[in-house]
């Protein structure tokens, strides 16, 4: 069997291994009072339009063009919508165990981002948790038009920092972005729960 090569470089994501991202508490958060939860949660949060605002193809402004064509939507839903893609990342739960990972890893290898995120709202969540600045570099999808689990995103992660796969540990909690990352021989962790994922880090001597 190959002996795996030593890890130099982690390669987090954002949502669900960093941050817990529920659209039910996000919608229930910003607006507590609304009759149009389930519109608003199959409609934006469980649509192909909101993998559309990941990978930067679909705009805000088109996007409530789209939805208000489709649902007549009013005013008041329309002021809803932008409340909500602007302001979700207010709304994510910081994993407060997993961001103690990401810092302490700083100190002891090359820590990147890689993230389905549109380009706005991280901004927006990087204002609000700087912790994310200590990455040596960030990959957000909207940003350069491609989404995880295409193996293009994680080309462009690899060659804009130069990266070896085979020294890398990416840590996601789809298993499709995982896929992709064995694809590209990179070593993997599949985070389903942080206890997990903490006896894996310390089983490969990371933390």
């Amino acid at each position: 069997m190959k002996k795996q090569k030593k890890i130099k470089n982690i390669i987090f994501d954002v949502g669900n291994v960093l941050f817990t991202y529920k659209p039910e508490y996000i919608i229930s958060s910003l607006l507590p009072k609304t009759p149009h939860k389930d519109l608003y949660l199959t409609h934006l949060f469980n649509s192909d339009y909101w993998q559309q605002l990941d990978r930067g193809s679909l705009s805000l402004d088109h996007l409530i063009t789209l939805l208000t064509e489709n649902h007549s939507l009013s005013a008041s839903q329309q002021d809803n919508i932008t409340q909500l893609v602007t302001q979700f990342p207010d709304h994510l739960i910081l994993n407060k165990d997993m961001k103690d990972i990401f810092l302490s890893t700083c100190k002891t290898h090359n820590v990147f981002i890689l993230s389905n995120f549109q380009t706005k709202p991280y901004q927006r969540l990087q204002s609000n948790h700087p912790f994310l600045k200590q990455a040596l570099g960030t990959v957000i999808s909207a940003t350069v038009m491609m989404k995880k689990p295409e193996i293009g995103i994680f080309h462009y992660l690899l060659t804009q920092h130069r990266i070896l796969p085979e020294e890398s540990l990416f840590i996601d909690d789809m298993k499709e972005n995982i896929a992709t990352a064995k694809k590209l021989q990179m070593q993997t962790l599949h985070h389903t729960s942080t206890p997990q994922s903490i006896q894996t880090l310390q089983h490969l001597k990371i933390i």
